[in-house]
């Protein structure tokens, strides 16, 4: 769902609003907040390519999906590529290169800063810099190369990052093309979760269609975050564990939302028994999921071992979901 204007949200709005006049914002409420801003627009290319942006943790907490921030902010920014910290959380959205890499880029970023958002931010800039296609590097700040923002004639002109250029130093280079972390059984749900989201958003003057949009894109976003941040931060043990979770609960999501139920039964309720239970649980059922995924990456980011509650019930006892999740296995080979 485009946000064309106010979101509704005050942080996502003072964020675009800010984003209009510079590509860097911090919220005023975070510490050191006008030091910070200065310091990240001498790293932060001058051409509009890359905005970061800087909120308080609370960002998160006021909207109804935890993440939600940073798509409805890159939605109403024209900045490409987007660096967003809520609080030591650091989480990049790009269209120019993939996200997943861009995601990799900023939590492997922030696990190497150990808890310095601010090298974090630096980092990840500078590494989505390097891996955009064609990109002119851009100008840094007044002028200054991008490539060599810490020391010119002698010069330190970014002050306070000196643990920054220790990592910068020490950067290990990825290569142009990096495994996708997301398991190929997984992606292929989230890829078939995002052809659906965008028949969700094309049905016309139905609310329940755009907030179930709403809600795919979400559950699609957060999954990869889901498994870009365990690459990065936990063992392989815990990704097998997630994607043995979430392998079937997705293929049951994607049955439900598909065109032959859920999209059916909201514009042909007349076709089927009990349509508002039916739609009700699977609304139900992809908040439970979506709120299952967003705890586990709470753990992920705590060190934490992954806990799963969720068991859609409610889709289970529906036969005729159980015959398209067979055939959605089959067509996918598995």
């Amino acid at each position: 769902m485009y946000i064309a204007s106010a979101s509704g949200n005050p942080w996502v709005d003072d964020a675009v609003a800010g984003l209009d006049a510079e590509n860097v914002y911090v919220d005023p409420s975070v510490p050191g907040a006008e030091s910070l801003k200065a310091q990240l627009l001498e790293v932060v290319p001058g051409d509009g390519s890359i905005a970061i942006v800087v909120l308080p943790a609370q960002a998160d907490d006021s909207d109804e999906y935890a993440g939600q921030v940073r798509t409805d902010i890159a939605k109403g920014s024209d900045q490409p590529t987007l660096v967003l910290a809520i609080g030591d959380d650091v989480q990049a959205i790009s269209s120019v290169i993939d996200s997943t890499e861009a995601l990799r880029i900023a939590n492997e970023s922030e696990s190497a800063a150990g808890g310095d958002t601010q090298t974090a931010l630096v980092e990840t800039v500078q590494q989505i810099a390097a891996e955009t296609p064609s990109s002119p590097g851009g100008s840094v700040g007044g002028g200054a190369d991008f490539l060599l923002p810490v020391v010119i004639g002698g010069v330190v002109i970014v002050a306070g990052i000196g643990t920054a250029i220790g990592l910068i130093a020490r950067r290990r280079r990825k290569p142009a093309a990096s495994a996708d972390p997301v398991p190929a059984g997984i992606r292929l749900r989230v890829n078939r979760l995002r052809e659906l989201r965008a028949d969700y958003a094309a049905l016309p003057g139905n609310p329940v269609a755009a907030e179930t949009a709403v809600g795919i894109d979400s559950l699609a976003s957060h999954v990869e975050q889901l498994f870009v941040r365990l690459d990065a931060k936990a063992g392989e043990d815990q990704s097998v564990l997630a994607e043995a979770e979430y392998s079937d609960k997705l293929a049951r999501l994607v049955a439900a939302l598909d065109r032959d139920y859920l999209l059916d039964l909201l514009t042909r309720p007349d076709l089927w028994d009990a349509p508002d239970e039916r739609v009700g649980e699977v609304r139900e059922a992809l908040s439970a999921v979506t709120t299952q995924i967003v705890d586990n990456i709470k753990q992920v980011n705590a060190r934490k071992g992954l806990l799963f509650q969720v068991s859609l019930d409610s889709l289970i006892g529906r036969s005729e979901l159980r015959d398209w999740e067979r055939q959605f296995k089959k067509s996918a080979g598995e």
